[in-house]
């Protein structure tokens, strides 16, 4: 399995829609990584991805509160940002993962492409 730069690009612009669609906003920059041993990992780095109101509740101590409420947003937009990305890659994504730094804004996606299965099912053959 190989992603192009062309595919990294298609990945940036799209992040960046995704995001500007389920956040009312996007990130001032994207940046896009992929490994080079299997298990194949396309990291996504969105910079500068926090709300305002993430910051407000960042800067006033509620660090807790921003992480909380981006795991929610992270779950509940989980589909999408798979669907996406498998459509761009043409692979499916073994793993997702996702998290927000609450005081810098930078927020990273992880999409792992293995053949050893989806690893969010417990019923998948992963013999």
């Amino acid at each position: 399995m190989r992603i192009t730069r062309a595919q990294r690009n298609a990945v940036a612009e799209k992040i960046t829609s995704l995001e500007r669609s389920f956040y009312g906003r996007g990130p001032r920059n994207v940046k896009v990584s992929v490994s080079d041993d299997d298990p194949i990992s396309l990291v996504v780095l969105s910079l500068d991805s926090l709300t305002v109101a993430d910051a407000v509740l960042s800067e006033r101590g509620r660090q807790d509160a921003v992480i909380s409420h981006h795991e929610a947003l992270h779950e509940a937009t989980k589909a999408d940002f798979l669907e996406a990305i498998e459509e761009i890659v043409g692979e499916p994504v073994s793993a997702y993962l996702a998290q927000v730094h609450p005081n810098t804004g930078y927020a990273v996606r992880v999409f792992v492409f293995s053949d050893l299965g989806d690893f969010d099912d417990p019923d998948a053959d992963n013999a």
